[in-house]
Order: C-alpha cells, then structure tokens, then sequence
C-alpha cells in the first residue's frame, strides 16, 4: 500500500453494520422504535446500511443536516435542537419534501411556527431531568403543561411527545453508574406519562442506549455516537475496541528516542481538543494495532499526550516499534476520544483498502 502522506478517517464497514444490527435489535426487544442520530456520521452512505436494517425515521442536530439527508430520500426527521426563529426558511423548504419533527421551548414560539409553517410540523418537548443543558426542567409541570395546551390549539402542528438527552451518562463508569444516571430520565418520563400517555418518548444517549436492556417508559431510542463508538465509550464500558467502527490513520513525522516519544501528523483540527484523564495524565487518542482480519487492539503504554493544530506527540514510542514489528514507524492507528468530532472534522472517510466514502463536511 503506498506511504500515507496525510491523516485519513477511515471506517470499518463490519463493526458499523454490526453496530446498527445489536442497536435495532435492543429497540425491538424493548418495543421501542428507532431512531439514530446520524449527526455522528454525516453520510448519506452510511445512512444506508441503516436503512438496509429498516430504520426509517431519522434524528439530526439541524436544518442543514436535514436538508443533506433529504436529498438522499430520508423524509421523517427529528431536528433535535431548540427551534429558534431564524430556522424559519430552511424549515419551510425541508417541510415541502419531510415530516418534520421540532423541539419548542416557549408559547410565543409555537405561535410564530402556527402562523409561519407552510406544511404542518410535529412537535417535541425538550426534558431536561437533571443534566443542565437545554430543555424544560422536569419540575416546571405547569410550563410544560401550558406548552402542550398552545401546541394543541395551534394550527399546522401537532403535539408528539417529549425527549430526553442526558449527558451525564459520558461522564462516568460502568453499567450500574450508567443505570443510575438514567433513572432520573425514566423516572422523569414516568412522571410525564402519568398525564399524558399516548405520546412518544425518546431517550437519546449512547451509554444507556448500549448498556441497559430495561429502558421502559421510553418509546423511541437516538443514540448516535453508536455507529463508531471511541475511546470515551471504551472508558465507559459502552463498547469493546472491536467494536470500534471509525479509526484515524496518521504518519509519524518524527522519532524521538531520548524522549520515548514521537510526533505524528494528526492534531486539534484531526481529532479536536477533546481529552480524558486516564491514569492520572491527558490523553487525547489511542494507539491500537489493527490485524489482517480487522481486529482492533490497545497497545499499552502508548497514548497521545498533546496536540496542538497539525502536530501530535504520542508516548511510548518503543512498545509501538514493539506492537508494530517494525524498526522505523510510518504511520499509526490512533482510536480518537470522541468519534463525533473527530468525524465532523474530516472532508471524507476512506475504507482499509483506499476507497472513499462520501460525507457531509462540517456541521
């Protein structure tokens, strides 16, 4: 294969596909439908080998994305982000060709949509149980309660139910931590469902999603992140590194022996700044081996410890030679700590063997 001479983003269709089997599989054995968040991956080709396990409703993070998805016959899509007025246009346009469903805060807001919708849109409301990002909090009944009211008096929309996203469920350990993150989504939905329940309830986290197999009262599941997966997921305990379905490859410009280091071309604006603290230090990738048959495996004592715009240092240089059976280093494989970002920073995906995947670029 010829040297690489720049970092490539590249994708293991066998781990993806895997990937979207286990998560239908999880929806259907809890009677729950699904509907990914495709934000993680941005390509409509990768969007089709979860069509071809029947998922047919989408979940995206705005009218742009929307509108790429659209073009390749995806017609059912959540834009799971706070409405605010200036979407106004490109929501209009989409709603000509999709059944469009938007999250709305305030009353004011779902009159200006009632008087501006060219096509009616479904509605959702945002619940917020105890993260502290967007959405209504749990304890506000009577806002919540005076929002479904407008909704149902309001011509071109209609009430569809309630969404949670809990971000919490990223920040620690273990399937029992990630269990007692959720309950107060559960519970939240519970409260919810006791006035009203004949209407959709979507969980849309990637640890829960993977980890717990009892995730009633929710009806939907958007987890995104599952597609790919990473090394936060990996510290998690969502997934294995041979669940892995997106690696970055990158030379190594450089060996410093006297340091146990080397430097690689593959930095924030390849990876983004995102970093866990494993074993007391920053790490912002990690170096695996791949086999032959596509198996994915951590090299211990080898981690990313900087980055900078272009430039990355990588520790352990000599367990890497080791790893790799080889006296001088060409390239690497790093599992990136966040798939999502490192994804959105790329222009295109490429196969093992040198194919190219298309992609949206950048959000």
């Amino acid at each position: 294969m010829q040297k690489l001479n720049r970092p490539r983003a590249v994708i293991f269709e066998k781990n993806c596909r895997k990937n979207i089997k286990r998560a239908v599989n999880k929806a259907n054995s809890i009677g729950a439908s699904f509907r990914p968040h495709f934000k993680t991956h941005q390509s409509h080709v990768i969007g089709q080998w979860f069509a071809d396990e029947g998922v047919s409703g989408i979940t995206v993070s705005s009218p742009q994305m929307a509108g790429y998805y659209s073009k390749y016959g995806w017609d059912n899509i959540t834009i799971a982000f706070p409405f605010y007025r200036q979407q106004m246009g490109d929501i209009n346009q989409l709603s000509e060709d999709c059944t469009l469903r938007l999250f709305v805060q305030n009353p004011d807001d779902i009159q200006y949509l009632g008087s501006s919708l060219r096509h009616p849109a479904e509605l959702m409301i945002e619940i917020d149980a105890g993260y502290n990002r967007s959405g209504i909090p749990i304890q506000k009944n009577n806002r919540i309660n005076d929002l479904i009211r407008s909704i149902k008096t309001t011509p071109n929309v209609s009430f569809k139910g309630f969404y949670i996203h809990d971000g919490g469920t990223y920040h620690v350990h273990g399937i029992e931590a990630v269990r007692r993150t959720v309950e107060r989504d559960l519970e939240a939905f519970n409260q919810l469902r006791e006035r009203y329940p004949d209407v959709a309830y979507g969980l849309g986290d990637t640890p829960s999603c993977s980890l717990l197999d009892n995730l009633s009262p929710a009806t939907e599941l958007s987890p995104g992140n599952l597609i790919f997966y990473d090394l936060m997921q990996i510290e998690i305990g969502s997934c294995s590194y041979d669940d892995l379905g997106m690696l970055v490859q990158v030379p190594v410009v450089q060996e410093k022996p006297g340091e146990n280091q080397c430097i690689i071309h593959g930095g924030a604006v390849h990876f983004s700044k995102e970093r866990l603290n494993i074993n007391g230090g920053d790490c912002y990738g990690q170096p695996v081996l791949v086999s032959e048959n596509g198996s994915i495996q951590k090299i211990d004592g080898s981690s990313v410890i900087a980055l900078s715009q272009e430039h990355g240092t990588v520790s352990g240089l000599k367990v890497l030679k080791s790893a790799y059976k080889k006296d001088q280093l060409n390239d690497l494989w790093i599992c990136p700590v966040h798939s999502c970002l490192t994804a959105n920073l790329f222009e295109e995906y490429t196969t093992p063997d040198g194919a190219t995947i298309e992609k949206r670029v950048l959000s």
